[in-house]
């Protein structure tokens, strides 16, 4: 469930405030080679939805008939797109991780859209299921949270190199691509992330975890079954089969911090069972 009321918003603002402190947190701008100053007109590009109006250069529109938008010197065009995971093995977990990842998803928003950005949600499992915004105003951000209450686990797996594909044909403005998933992608994660890296977006990853996920207690005979694609098998689990399971579960982990901290990527790993304004806190990169 998404909470939106008058508590949750003095929630939200003091997050927002947290993220400033901390240089911006996961959604630190990237940093540019452009001049400092940010007052000289230097250009001008085509307008994108979203835009705020005022930056729309009217005297050319008039003389040529087409909306191109003022850049200025210093200035970094960097909207915020935020990705999230709505596979079936969101599903999982008290609170589920998809619970949990919608309250990031709306915490997220409201930081950068109170550092003046523009923000684009688009969930997804195999492909882009559900899209909301651009927007750049915060009187937009109760709107939001109807949205993410309507999304549910759903699809078949996760295919996160097919959803970063579509969504780099059909987002041509680079900015942050904020993933916020499990990773639980039976090709691997680093596909996808590996698309927006390289066609110049630049990716941050919340990843949602259970640590009860990766201490199983069950012994004897056992029907496994993949949540995303209902496929089942019947073993036998031992002791030998338990404490390589853990192992396996330690390395993904591993693996996600070590492929982010060797691409520069930000990454936030946020267990489910925090606290709620701690597990905000992790995941905007703001916990100390």
């Amino acid at each position: 469930m998404v909470r939106f009321d008058l508590e949750s918003l003095n929630e939200l603002r003091c997050l927002s405030l947290s993220a400033r402190r901390a240089g911006g947190g996961i959604l630190a701008k990237p940093r540019t080679r452009l001049p400092a100053g940010g007052t000289e007109l230097t250009g001008h590009r085509d307008y994108a939805p979203g835009d705020d109006y005022r930056s729309v250069d009217w005297n050319l529109a008039a003389r040529h008939d087409e909306l191109l938008v003022k850049q200025f010197q210093g200035e970094a065009d960097c909207p915020t797109y935020v990705l999230l995971d709505c596979s079936r093995s969101m599903s999982l977990s008290r609170p589920s991780k998809l619970d949990v990842a919608r309250r990031i998803v709306l915490a997220l928003a409201y930081v950068a859209l109170a550092d003046s950005g523009q923000v684009s949600v688009l969930a997804f499992s195999d492909r882009i299921v559900a899209r909301f915004g651009p927007i750049a105003q915060l009187a937009r951000i109760a709107k939001l949270a109807r949205f993410l209450q309507g999304l549910a686990a759903r699809g078949e797996r996760t295919d996160l190199a097919a959803v970063a594909e579509g969504f780099v044909r059909g987002y041509q403005r680079h900015g942050l691509a904020v993933v916020v998933s499990d990773l639980c992608d039976p090709r691997g994660f680093q596909g996808g992330l590996e698309v927006l890296r390289r066609r110049g977006y630049h990716p941050r990853v919340v990843q949602l975890c259970d640590p009860r996920e990766g201490e199983p207690d069950t012994l004897g005979d056992t029907e496994l079954v993949d949540v995303e694609t209902g496929a089942s098998w019947q073993v036998t689990m031992t002791e030998q089969h338990v404490a390589r399971y853990r192992r396996l579960y330690a390395q993904f982990h591993d693996s996600v911090r070590s492929y982010c901290a060797g691409h520069g990527i930000a990454c936030a790993q946020v267990p489910v069972d925090l606290p709620e304004n701690r597990a905000l806190l992790v995941a905007i990169g703001a916990a100390k």
